[in-house]
């Protein structure tokens, strides 16, 4: 028995030995230097009333990790352009984002728009983009399960929903699915607080799952047929945030919907860019904190510069579900 147990304990100790001897360490002064550079994420679309771009600077592979907070580029000059027009974005510091009223600098589907971002001490960096047209959702398919039940327990029902729309023949479409569903419901301000007429009503909403990489759809091999998305799962309980004036306290969490039920589901029409970014960003998500997952690379459409500027169309059908 001792024969086996060193025997054992010897394999271990030559096996960690042997990962050891697989780590090779790189002094970083024999490390190219690489300049940070400026990072821009924007989204254009028709339907939107605010236009926002956010702007930060790219971190190096060593040395700590900066914050979000940290990494934000503050005073730099973000304009918009198309046609002759133009719009400067203004830096809201609650959201750290560059923002601009729709109203002034309206998105059109077909249009082309520029972006340039400019400030000290870094390349001035440009891109463009152009607004796809909207497809519209031709159906939701609604489908729902009993949930378990017993002579006291009665937990309702689980819903799921496909989109269906027609995808326009003869063009390359790239398709992003999302939704969301949201109801009114008494949400006690403690957990063993009795409901009653004076509980305070308050708006719930839950985001529909579709999955990482099922959201993501491309008409390639099915192009002008008609599409039907993934099975997008409606969660069991919403999220709510609100102030209680009698309390004068605010109030979040998580709560049972409650019927009537709204659904609404959209089919985005997007750019080639914005398909193949966050479907990117989601691949990377997924192998966080994995130490064997592959690298996912970042796609960019910025001249001089990281992120993304893209255009995308939305259309979006409703269903009540009483």
């Amino acid at each position: 028995m001792r024969f086996c147990f060193s025997s054992l304990l010897a394999l271990v100790l030559l096996v960690m030995m042997a990962c050891q001897n697989l780590v090779t360490e790189i002094d970083p002064s024999n490390l190219p230097q690489i300049q940070s550079k400026l990072v821009v994420n924007g989204y254009l679309s028709p339907q939107d009333t605010v236009l926002a771009v956010s702007v930060s600077s790219s971190q190096t592979v060593l040395g700590d990790v900066a914050t979000d907070s940290v990494n934000t580029v503050r005073g730099a000059t973000v304009t918009l352009a198309s046609e002759g027009k133009t719009v400067t974005l203004a830096y809201h510091s609650d959201q750290r984002v560059y923002t601009a009223d729709a109203r002034q600098f309206p998105i059109q589907a077909g249009k082309t728009y520029t972006i340039q971002v400019s400030v000290a001490g870094y390349e001035t960096v440009s891109s463009s983009c152009t607004i796809p047209q909207s497809v519209p959702v031709a159906e939701i398919k609604l489908d729902s399960n009993r949930l378990f039940s017993g002579p006291y327990i009665d937990s309702g029902w689980a819903y799921t929903v496909r989109a269906v729309w027609q995808d326009p023949a003869g063009v390359t479409n790239y398709y992003r699915i999302a939704g969301y569903a949201e109801c009114i419901n008494r949400i006690p301000r403690t957990p063993t607080a009795h409901i009653d007429s004076t509980t305070p009503k308050v708006l719930l909403r839950g985001i529909i799952g579709f999955g990482r990489q099922d959201q993501f759809i491309s008409d390639q091999n099915q192009d002008g047929q008609l599409l039907l998305s993934a099975r997008g799962e409606v969660p069991s309980f919403f999220n709510y945030s609100f102030y209680d004036a009698q309390t004068q306290m605010t109030y979040s969490g998580d709560y049972p919907y409650a019927k009537p039920l709204t659904i609404r589901v959209s089919v985005l029409q997007t750019d080639e860019n914005y398909f193949n970014y966050h479907r990117a960003r989601q691949q990377q998500r997924q192998s966080a904190n994995n130490p064997f997952a592959e690298p996912v690379l970042m796609p960019t459409n910025i001249s001089g510069g990281l992120g993304c500027f893209a255009g995308y169309n939305r259309s979006t059908r409703v269903v009540l579900v009483r």
